[in-house]
């Protein structure tokens, strides 16, 4: 019965062999490589960063050729002349500039603007700047100007979308006779950016 059961198994295995390896063969197929052309549209971008603030300091020498010294938050100056006889005294003209009437002061101020561009038309970007509130007010009343507002370099190579083209503004102010007399912080003025990629 053992050796029957064996026969039976080796028998089938046989058969199934034989179907196995005499089944016919599937060959796969394949074309020829087909080409497809891939096109990119990239936008044009313009982007421009400015500071939120421009600060700057009237210097002690843009008021009075004087010596000032620093002292504490500000600056003290002294000069002795003259004699007080009873009929002449301590001389009083002012050794401000201010005193003579309104004065012109100019104040470059670096890094106020960056530009970003891929522009395609291979022109220059340009940074154009204006005056849009003249006016910083300060305590009592006192009042400073701004007169002009121009960019220190107005234009550069278009500079990609990695590195940027960077400069800063010269800011033109008018210092008011006796509307500078108080010190302190003078706040309000507004001037304007504007990139451009002709």
């Amino acid at each position: 019965m053992k050796n029957k059961i064996v026969a039976i198994i080796a028998a089938s295995a046989a058969a199934l062999g034989s179907t196995i390896f005499s089944a016919p063969a599937h060959a796969q197929i394949t074309t020829v490589p087909s080409n497809v052309g891939v096109s990119v549209s990239v936008p044009e971008i313009l982007y421009l960063r400015t500071v939120s603030t421009i600060d700057v300091d009237i210097l002690p020498t843009e008021l009075t050729a004087a010596a000032l010294t620093a002292s504490g938050t500000g600056f003290v100056g002294i000069d002795v002349t003259g004699t007080a006889d009873g009929t002449t005294g301590v001389d009083t003209t002012s050794p401000f500039f201010l005193a003579a009437g309104n004065v012109s002061v100019t104040k470059s101020v670096p890094a106020v603007f960056a530009v970003w561009s891929n522009s395609p038309r291979g022109n220059a970007v340009t940074v154009t700047t204006g005056i849009v509130t003249p006016d910083l007010n300060g305590t009592s009343g006192s009042q400073i100007t701004i007169n002009s507002v121009t960019p220190i370099t107005s234009s550069a190579a278009v500079p990609g979308l990695v590195t940027p083209f960077s400069s800063g503004v010269t800011l033109g102010l008018t210092l008011g006779g006796n509307g500078i007399a108080q010190a302190g912080a003078y706040t309000g003025g507004v001037v304007s950016v504007t990139a451009a990629a002709p």
